[in-house]
């Protein structure tokens, strides 16, 4: 074959290529990219058609929020003379009523005076459903007394019932508080009704995707994250549990899911080393300081 016959068969093999492709992209792949670009301009001429509803709307839920903020910043607030702490625990006892179920144990830490004004220190300790702990918290802060939570620990807990052994899903819960009073008089009893709405969650974050495969608590078990520490001496760690009743544990004693590994009279602590499915997990409980309220 000739040198001349054999460029010819090449150049006619790569233009039959060239061809080919060229064929496809105008009669199979431009057609379809021409297709999404016409109907993503009919979306856009359709949108800029809606363009009077849309500013409408805009509007409508502009003017919404700003009420809505006006609302939250104008809201009433009832700050007492002073802060009887009988009569607050008794305003938290009303919120649970409302919240759902909820276990609190509460104490007094002490009051912060600045003249005029000051407030009362409390520490919040307990456990309940999400839902439940959402409500309280909204309501502790949205209420007709002032208060402001300056500090929040939570911490998702899977209780195994002893009985049905079903797991439900608790938020433990440690946080101070702040309970507000005034000498000045206006505030004593703010006038108006408060014009706030509650959010509704409709999610629980502290629900695992996938729960741990634990066993249920034997009974009277000490489960050491729901407990509270009362006091620490050497050797010896005084609780109160669950169930409320009053435990003592040493070093190497069984709790629930573990055991005590240390004993800290001088940090007022003690340290437990806990399996939770075959993940290790190291758990401090401290001292609560303060003057408990019952």
């Amino acid at each position: 074959m000739s040198y001349i016959v054999r460029n010819t068969i090449v150049l006619s093999v790569v233009f039959t290529l060239i061809l080919a492709v060229g064929l496809f992209f105008t009669s199979f792949s431009l057609p379809k990219k021409l297709k999404v670009i016409e109907s993503e301009i009919n979306r856009i001429e359709i949108e800029l058609q809606n363009t009077p509803d849309l500013v409408n709307q805009y509007n409508v839920v502009t003017a919404k929020l700003e009420e809505v903020k006006k609302n939250w910043e104008t809201r009433n607030k009832d700050v007492p003379s002073k802060d009887i702490t009988g009569e607050t625990y008794g305003y938290f006892n009303r919120t649970m009523d409302i919240s759902g179920e909820i276990k609190m144990d509460m104490t007094y830490v002490g009051p912060r005076d600045f003249g005029n004004y000051g407030f009362n220190v409390y520490t919040l300790k307990g456990e309940g459903l999400f839902k439940n702990l959402y409500k309280f918290i909204w309501y502790t802060e949205s209420g007709k007394r002032l208060f402001k939570i300056s500090n929040i620990t939570l911490r998702g807990y899977e209780s195994k019932s002893v009985v049905t052994h079903d797991t439900k899903i608790l938020v433990l819960f440690d946080m101070e508080l702040q309970a507000y009073y005034s000498s000045i008089p206006e505030l004593n009893n703010a006038p108006g009704l408060l014009k706030v709405m509650q959010t509704i969650l409709t999610m629980n974050p502290f629900h695992p995707l996938i729960l741990h495969e634990i066993p249920a608590p034997q009974h009277d078990e000490i489960e050491i994250e729901r407990s509270t520490l009362n006091a620490v001496i050497p050797g010896k760690a005084f609780i109160t549990d669950q169930n409320q009743k009053s435990r003592v544990l040493e070093e190497g004693d069984k709790v629930y899911l573990g055991y005590v590994t240390r004993i800290l009279p001088n940090e007022g602590k003690i340290e437990c080393l806990l399996n939770k499915g075959g993940v290790a997990e190291r758990y401090e409980l401290t001292i609560r300081l303060g003057q408990p309220l019952k």
